[in-house]
């Protein structure tokens, strides 16, 4: 029972797949590292790899610190944000809400930096073995001097010790001003109590895109707190 209820605190939280109002326990650190893989018919780029890296940390009972990390390596850009997020009120019932700041960078492939500002606000609910998540966010890019909006739902169910599905659904505004819409579907193999593989798809709804595998590894743990003898 215990490994059941330290799992599902850990996927509520699981930002890599819809980061949702929860905030993590002071001195708890989390990380997810991994990325999207696609094939393409481009002779000059057959295999296209998307790093991504994700990390938290419990600041306080409160207040959430985190680094967002994404490069696309066919069109050689990296953005990178550090944020705080913290709850909004109190939860009433099984919904939570939450907020986001965030401030950061975007690189392109001339290396020209691009100076970025996120704010969003979260809801969640949790379910039987399982929670429902909405994410909102807009991004102000200091080039065009533009907000850019992202909203995504996430679904998840916790079947056992070891395995936890997902689905979730991304929209948003990309960074030419169109707009897109994803599934992401992925399965989560718990190791232990500390660390988990996820394996998914994505699939974009609104281009004509090849559909990407999308694998992440994701670790947590609490850092110990020393005190000095007494």
């Amino acid at each position: 029972m215990r490994l059941l209820v330290t799992l599902i605190s850990i996927i509520l939280c699981a930002a890599p797949l819809g980061a949702g109002p929860w905030a993590r326990e002071k001195g708890q650190v989390f990380f997810a590292s991994g990325g999207s893989l696609s094939l393409s018919d481009d002779p000059q780029a057959p295999v296209n790899f998307d790093p991504t890296f994700y990390g938290e940390y419990g600041l306080n009972d409160t207040v959430t610190l985190g680094i967002d990390y994404y490069a696309t390596v066919l069109e050689g850009t990296q953005s990178a944000i550090a944020f705080a997020s913290f709850p909004l009120g109190q939860p009433t019932g099984s919904d939570v809400f939450g907020a986001q700041i965030g401030l950061g960078g975007r690189m392109d492939a001339w290396g020209g930096i691009e100076y970025l500002t996120r704010g969003g606000v979260s809801w969640g609910r949790g379910l039987d073995s399982g929670w429902l998540t909405v994410d909102a966010s807009a991004t102000y890019g200091s080039f065009d001097q533009a907000w850019r909006a992202k909203a995504d739902l996430t679904w998840g169910h916790h079947f056992n010790d070891h395995w936890t599905v997902m689905a979730q659904l991304q929209t948003g505004q990309g960074v030419n001003d169109d707009t897109y819409a994803k599934i992401n579907p992925a399965v989560i193999f718990h190791l232990n109590d500390r660390a988990s593989i996820s394996v998914g798809a994505v699939q974009s709804l609104t281009e004509d895109q090849d559909p990407a595998i999308k694998v992440d590894i994701w670790t947590t743990a609490t850092i110990p707190r020393f005190r000095a003898a007494e």
